[in-house]
């Protein structure tokens, strides 16, 4: 099914108040893993907390977790619930991973209730290049997706999965508009987007969850732990 779909997103900090917003098209698009062994990779910059300011509309806001270089994202239970870790900063990358949970449900009124994490080139317009994992609400379906050049485009992953993994993706050098995506080192797809581009992006580390309606989300969230880019 394609259709297109507003994304937004609306925050406020400690120390003042943001508004963010962007505008993607979804299509689905179904491939299937060819067993590719996880290509060698050198990390060019781990991510702390410090790197992260923490955004919250209302209901539960994020949160650094003690002990750890982890951060917690939860779901908002409001109408409209815009919550977010963004990276303060940008680093030149070609790719990104992470260890953390997607901890969703089904209990969203539409598929625009979703968790994500990603990096992205425009944190002003939110509708620049875009690589990452996407789990929408309404079904509890994990996704890798792309954005770029007015297109949005995934590949299921998981159904129901709420436990912890090692998420990645890489863009290929070769060509700009692939990128290959991995969960706990095992390949699952390559997306292509010949209107984006994400090899060498000035890139920001973001996690997120957009609610928008439904039964009481409590319990659902992001975690991430060791975040690199590449």
């Amino acid at each position: 099914m394609k259709q297109p779909i507003l994304k937004f997103m609306m925050a406020a900090a400690i120390v003042g108040v943001a508004a963010l917003c962007f505008q993607s098209c979804k299509k689905d698009v179904k491939e299937k893993a060819d067993g590719k062994a996880e290509k060698t990779t050198t990390a060019r910059g781990a991510l702390g907390q410090n790197n992260f300011n923490l955004w919250v509309t209302c209901g539960a806001a994020p949160y650094n977790i003690s002990g750890s270089n982890g951060i917690c994202v939860p779901v908002g239970n409001c109408s409209t619930a815009i919550n977010a870790a963004q990276q303060n900063g940008g680093q030149y990358a070609s790719g990104m991973q992470f260890y953390g949970c997607f901890k969703g449900g089904s209990n969203a009124n539409s598929g625009a209730s979703e968790q994500a994490v990603f990096v992205c080139d425009n944190v002003q317009q939110w509708n620049g290049n875009e690589m990452g994992f996407v789990k929408t609400l309404e079904n509890n379906d994990l996704k890798a997706y792309l954005q770029g050049g007015g297109q949005y485009i995934t590949y299921l992953i998981s159904d129901n999965d709420n436990g912890y993994h090692t998420y990645k993706c890489q863009a290929r050098s070769n060509n700009t508009h692939m990128v290959d995506f991995y969960v706990d080192g095992t390949y699952k797809c390559t997306l292509t987007n010949n209107s984006g581009s994400y090899y060498n992006k000035w890139y920001y580390f973001v996690g997120t969850n957009h609610w928008y309606g439904g039964t009481n989300p409590t319990g659902q969230q992001i975690e991430m732990y060791n975040m690199v880019t590449y």
